[in-house]
């Protein structure tokens, strides 16, 4: 062969495997803010998607919030709509919906990323299209918000299969509970005449609770939700999501507690549910509530729901790799990293044979690659969880980690283009043989459990809840051999060893000291359902030292009195102020502490109006701590 036709097909080859992608935004860094004259406040911006010829296999919408420059993030848990227009279509399409976190103690250099997969939307998301996002709330407008950007992720290539249509089935603000107004009324069955060469449909669903009647739905009941097609239930789902485990923590309101089908700081991920019609002929889809009725309703189902036809699914096997969960930089799995452990990823069955075997092949960035025969019996259309059977551990502070799929079902994939993915390894901390772990418990110690294991999941350390006592300091020393651990602490209560919200069960805390007393890593006591931390122990490696300043208030609602407790390495000079919330020019008292390293500190406020003001506390010239407290009667 021709050395330089040779060349040209070895490129042309690999351009075929690669990903080709473009990200477009609609809103660039955009300060978002309430309209409390109306509830929601609208920003819409025409945008230019690709043309309709252009070939799409993927759109995922990265959602990044920001604090807003000159003005503090935003207090409240609002529901935001990013809604669609396309040009010449008198149809608006409700593409994602977010629900805002409680903003009021992060700092002015927060950030936060989600993601949404938003492929379904493929022919709308074409050409000049208007997307309108709607911030909706009450708020004072004036000095916070958010800095929105909504970056819209291309991959373009063979789809899995063809969008033929897009139907609009319910898209409302229902009443739930109403015995005048039952959302049976509402939810009654809509009939699709399906296109000709249709082959599957899917029903995707948005819906979250709101509103807080005497059973306190719907946001914070439990109820369930069916999908009907043609009179036969093929889905039903507890409308329900346990908000501890929310990887954007700590918040400032109530982000812990669980709600219905959301959680604040949360993209709404969609119900999607697979149907077959048969024969092309019409057919029935339906949603269907849980019965309920109360005295005196309040309660409402906020909730789109569509069904998208399909084409035949282009290939027979088809694997892609959806995401490396760890190790990974990303915000929505901070929870779980960094980590020294086993590697996790999902993968997802895009042919239309179920996927029975997978070829895995993994390493990070200069070390010898590993293989992985997975085995399994996957669906069409579904997705698999899976952890990498060899621990993964770098010295290097960080690398590249990659894994790359081949051969589904010991066949040629159907499309390589999103076989492969690289994560950003970052290096767990080194911590040396000898650790102290110091837990001290709050007035629910039966709620909490700890545990080390090592990266094969064995258990090396553990305190069950029955060997724990209220308000009571446990110190272990522990001698660890070389290798990979895990430390987790559970709470079944979900509510972490202090919660502002339950100032009477106290206050408790968790750290790693080395044998000098010396911090190893500070843990927030605020954190919800558990503590995840990964760490190596590697003998003869220097190790690593927590060296940010441990910095702690409790309780923030108070009726006067609140504690500091600082906890640092080194000296410095501390700072710390009380202001007022509305206006943090306005100190109403500041204390400085010199060549400090730790102690407590007792402030009695009750002289004090009764309103909200922030604990400020500034090490060295820099602002390392803010909560707001709240005094009350």
């Amino acid at each position: 062969m021709n050395k330089l036709l040779f060349l040209a097909t070895v490129l042309f080859s690999f351009l075929s495997m690669a990903q080709e992608k473009e990200n477009i935004s609609s809103h660039n860094k955009e300060t978002i803010v309430t309209d409390p004259s109306k509830g929601a406040n609208s920003y819409k911006r025409w945008t230019v998607f690709p043309k309709k010829e252009k070939e799409v296999r993927q759109i995922v919408l990265n959602l990044t919030f920001e604090c807003p420059d000159g003005m503090r993030c935003a207090d409240w848990d609002y529901v935001d709509h990013i809604i669609v227009r396309p040009k010449n279509d008198t149809t608006s399409y409700e593409i994602a919906r977010m629900l805002t976190p409680y903003g009021g103690r992060f700092q002015d250099d927060w950030k936060f990323q989600w993601k949404v997969d938003l492929t379904d939307f493929s022919p709308i998301l074409r050409d000049s299209v208007e997307v309108d996002y709607i911030h909706m709330g009450y708020e004072d407008n004036k000095t916070r918000g958010w800095k929105v950007t909504t970056d819209f992720e291309f991959t373009y290539g063979t789809p899995v299969a063809e969008v033929l249509a897009i139907h609009k089935i319910y898209d409302g603000n229902y009443s739930y509970g109403d015995k005048n107004d039952p959302i049976e009324n509402h939810l009654t069955p809509v009939t699709i005449v399906p296109q000709e060469n249709m082959v599957f449909s899917k029903v995707k669903v948005q819906q979250t609770g709101h509103g807080m009647d005497a059973n306190g739905c719907g946001e914070f009941c439990d109820k369930y939700r069916e999908i009907v097609f043609n009179g036969t239930v093929v889905d039903a789902k507890q409308l329900w999501t346990e908000c501890g485990d929310n990887p954007l923590y700590p918040q400032a309101g109530t982000w812990i507690f669980d709600r219905a089908n959301w959680c604040p700081g949360y993209l709404l991920q969609p119900d999607e549910v697979l149907i077959h019609p048969k024969n092309r002929d019409p057919f029935n889809v339906e949603l269907n509530m849980e019965p309920y009725e109360t005295e005196k309703p309040s309660a409402k189902e906020l909730l789109v729901a569509y069904v998208i036809e399909y084409g035949k699914v282009t290939a027979q096997n088809d694997v892609a790799l959806v995401e490396i969960v760890s190790p990974s930089t990303e915000d929505i799995h901070s929870r779980k990293n960094p980590t020294g452990g086993l590697a996790v990823i999902r993968l997802k069955n895009n042919g239309k044979n179920p996927l029975k075997t997978v070829q895995i092949k993994y390493s990070l960035e200069g070390e010898k690659e590993k293989k992985f025969l997975w085995k399994g019996n996957l669906p069409f259309g579904e997705t698999a969880l899976l952890s990498l059977p060899e621990a993964v551990f770098s010295p290097q502070k960080t690398a590249n980690f990659t894994v790359e799929l081949s051969r589904p079902n010991g066949k040629k994939d159907g499309f390589k283009g999103d076989n492969r993915k690289t994560s950003v390894y970052s290096r767990p901390h080194i911590l040396p043989q000898d650790i102290i772990l110091h837990f001290n418990s709050n007035k629910k110690a039966n709620e909490n459990y700890y545990s080390i294991t090592n990266a094969l999941g064995e258990v090396v350390f553990k305190r069950d809840s029955t060997a724990l006592m209220p308000s009571t300091a446990y110190i272990d020393t522990l001698h660890l051999k070389k290798g990979s651990y895990t430390l987790r602490l559970d709470d079944t209560a979900g509510d972490g060893l202090e919660f502002w919200f339950k100032a009477r069960a106290g206050r408790g805390s968790i750290k790693l000291l080395d044998t000098l007393g010396q911090a190893l890593k500070h843990f927030k006591s605020d954190f919800g359902s558990s503590i995840i931390y990964n760490f190596a122990v590697v003998p003869g490696h220097a190790y690593d030292l927590d060296n940010e300043a441990s910095i702690a208030m409790f309780p923030s609602r108070t009726p006067g009195p609140i504690t500091v407790e600082y906890f640092s390495n080194t000296a410095a000079t501390v700072q710390v102020s009380i202001v007022q919330q509305e206006n943090e020019a306005v100190v109403l008292e500041e204390h400085i502490y010199h060549n400090f390293k730790k102690g407590s500190f007792t402030y009695d406020l009750s002289y004090l109006p009764k309103m909200r003001y922030y604990l400020k506390v500034v090490v060295d010239g820099k602002e390392l701590f803010k909560n707001r407290i709240r005094l009350k009667e």
